[in-house]
């Protein structure tokens, strides 16, 4: 993976929200991460921790206070040119949460997934409505529900209409905002299955915002853990599930109800309360375990969370050794 070129750079991305004269909420705070093409990077965190912020400021839904971010091998984060807003609007998508609240109630279900196409004026009327057709049927549903409306739908097949409204223009990359967390958990099976086929077929990069670590581990090439607008850790499913480092990413796998009731009854969920915490994000540093592997954290404090048999690896490339932090670089 880390061989090929980003997609999606994302760097020390901050969005803050004026909240009075002198104060402002900062939603995201200097946050960094990278997608790569054919991957899912899964984002997680507590609801209020900045998930759906970082997404609707990537898609550029929101003006980022600062940062910069990179999409296609393009400058997104400032003002873009017409071309590049064209490019932006063509290759990057977003799935809502809430179906029913991002589908306009009075426009059948064709007119929905083709209003992108007819935006940018690609294809003729026939050409749009056959591709509309086509991707109806992709994503589980009938051509003959091509001229309903909204409301005569389920949650889950209102959310099919989303993913065939991102993906008929043949984005490089999805936004999915909590896209299941509305639905039953047997719906959200088929959608994130759905999501995965589709993955396969167009090799599209896909943001998967989401608060369920089950489902994010089971879609997730990578996963970034975000807590109060920070990003904390981030590596391999692999890495996070079986080397958690931060205290909060351990709080949050020790939430996870297990499928044995003997064993979740014996279950104790590790609590973590920042106040009480001892850390200070803001003063926290990007400490490498590994080359995907990353902890942001204070330099005097990192040793502390480290295993015992945890032995520094020499690399070849950026870093001399792993859990080195920048500063000491």
């Amino acid at each position: 993976m880390s061989e090929k070129s980003p997609i999606l750079v994302v760097d020390n991305l901050k969005q803050h929200f004026p909240a009075g004269r002198n104060y402002s909420v900062k939603a995201v705070d200097g946050v960094s991460f990278k997608i790569y093409p054919g991957e899912t990077y899964g984002l997680v965190g507590e609801s209020g921790s900045g998930k759906s912020t970082i997404g609707r400021s990537l898609i550029r839904l929101y003006d980022p206070t600062s940062g910069n971010i990179h999409f296609n091998g393009e400058d997104i984060s400032g003002k873009m040119s017409k071309s590049t807003q064209n490019m932006l609007r063509t290759k990057m998508q977003m799935i809502f949460q809430d179906p029913m609240a991002s589908l306009n109630p009075r426009k059948k279900i064709i007119d929905i997934i083709t209003q992108g196409l007819e935006i940018q004026g690609i294809g003729t009327a026939a050409e749009r409505e056959q591709r509309g057709l086509e991707i109806l049927e992709r994503v589980g549903l009938s051509r003959e529900f091509a001229n309903r409306y909204p409301h005569q739908f389920s949650g889950g097949q209102r959310q099919r209409v989303g993913i065939a409204r991102a993906l008929v223009m043949n984005p490089q990359l999805i936004i999915s905002d909590e896209s299941i967390s509305a639905l039953d958990v047997s719906i959200q099976a088929q959608i994130v299955n759905l999501l995965k086929d589709i993955q396969k077929e167009t090799n599209v990069s896909i943001l998967f915002i989401a608060h369920d670590l089950s489902m994010v581990k089971y879609i997730s090439n990578r996963i970034g853990v975000l807590h109060l607008g920070h990003l904390l850790e981030t590596g391999t499913t692999e890495e996070i599930f079986n080397n958690p480092i931060h205290p909060y990413t351990k709080s949050l796998l020790s939430a996870i109800p297990l499928a044995n009731p003997i064993v979740e009854k014996g279950r104790v969920a590790e609590h973590y309360d920042y106040a009480t915490s001892g850390f200070d994000y803001t003063k926290g540093v990007e400490h490498h375990l590994t080359a995907t592997h990353k902890v942001w954290m204070e330099p005097e404090k990192i040793a502390n969370f480290l295993p015992q048999d945890y032995k520094l690896l020499n690399h070849s490339h950026s870093h001399e050794r792993s859990a080195v932090s920048q500063s000491e670089k």
